[in-house]
């Protein structure tokens, strides 16, 4: 049986308990358990949240039949066998299923008729992502994608790490540029000079982050977030390049 019929085969599907009780009490259901998904679940459960977890391959339900609070070998394209599991009583789910895109989009859309509406689904191609967002799917996750970019900015800049927050605004954590430094945020007019806003800073050494306020100095060897577009971000934490040229 190939991989695509794996998934929705029938016969192969078997429960661990009862996971109906999590389920009600704010369990997140994880689906596919591949790479993607099992470091997921494996975060999330690391951090005390009871993690229903779902996949075809019994040797990968295996293990984390220790990890999770529940796992199960099931065909998560039934809607049947997602009651059963308690699917539609969870507060939130991740379909985590990137090898298939036929068994991805039932399942999102199996779980879309159950009624859950904060679903977080990855999506393995830009074709893919359309289809689950025409679907009803807020949450898309493509990873490699947004791997990618991400690096990119850390290679191309001073930026020691990126977040983006949506299309067009990141938060991005680097060092000041020297003429940010030595003089109070509020003289620097950040906001009308490279459309950007310190949003925190850490001293050197320091063990935490502090609210970068109007008041505060900034000095060389600090770090701070960042907060504005990508390329105005980018273009702030390049500053000191542009001086060296």
């Amino acid at each position: 049986m190939n991989e695509k019929k794996n998934w929705m085969a029938r016969s192969a599907s078997f429960f661990t308990g009862d996971p109906s009780p999590l389920a009600k009490d704010g369990a997140v259901a994880v689906i596919g358990l591949g790479r993607f998904g099992g470091s997921l679940a494996h975060e999330l459960a690391e951090h005390g949240v009871e993690v229903i977890g779902v996949d075809r391959d019994e040797s990968v339900v295996a293990e984390f039949a220790d990890v999770l609070a529940h796992a199960s070998r099931a065909d998560a394209t039934d809607e049947v066998v997602l009651r059963q599991l308690g699917i539609d009583e969870v507060s939130r789910v991740v379909i985590a299923i990137g090898s298939d895109l036929e068994a991805s989009i039932l399942v999102a859309s199996r779980i879309l008729k159950l009624g859950n509406r904060h679903i977080w689904a990855k999506a393995i191609s830009e074709t893919h992502a359309e289809i689950l967002h025409q679907l009803g799917i807020g949450n898309v996750i493509s990873p490699e994608n947004d791997m990618g970019r991400r690096l990119a900015h850390l290679i191309r800049g001073h930026i020691s790490d990126f977040l983006p927050i949506d299309e067009d605004f990141v938060l991005a954590r680097t060092t000041p540029p020297v003429r940010t430094t030595d003089v109070p945020l509020a003289s620097l007019g950040l906001r009308t000079r490279y459309d950007v806003t310190i949003v925190a800073f850490k001293r050197r050494g320091g063990t935490h982050w502090d609210i970068a306020d109007r008041d505060v100095t900034l000095y060389a060897d600090d770090e701070i977030l960042v907060a504005g577009s990508p390329k105005k971000v980018e273009a702030f934490s390049e500053l000191d390049k542009d001086a060296d040229a």
